[in-house]
């Protein structure tokens, strides 16, 4: 069953209304959810140009990774 659209669309302020409404838990599992549907969203778009080919081999990933992690420590 579609959802019908809504005949006024919904502002940001009210939805912060009903953000503040919601019990500390609520909002932290709110927060939780929405991290999740960004991530999938960012996975969404990387998993194209592998299905393509155009990734890189993992062992350069993971090198890179590793001169990253070296370098942070390195500065820390």
């Amino acid at each position: 069953m579609a959802q019908r659209e809504p005949e006024e669309q919904t502002t940001f302020d009210q939805v912060l209304k009903l953000v503040e409404n919601l019990t500390p838990e609520a909002q932290e599992q709110l927060v939780d959810q929405m991290k999740l549907q960004l991530l999938r969203r960012e996975l969404g778009k990387a998993e194209g140009p592998l299905r393509c080919g155009e990734g890189i081999p993992a062992e350069e990933a993971f090198a890179q990774l590793e001169e990253r992690y070296k370098r942070r420590k390195a500065g820390k």
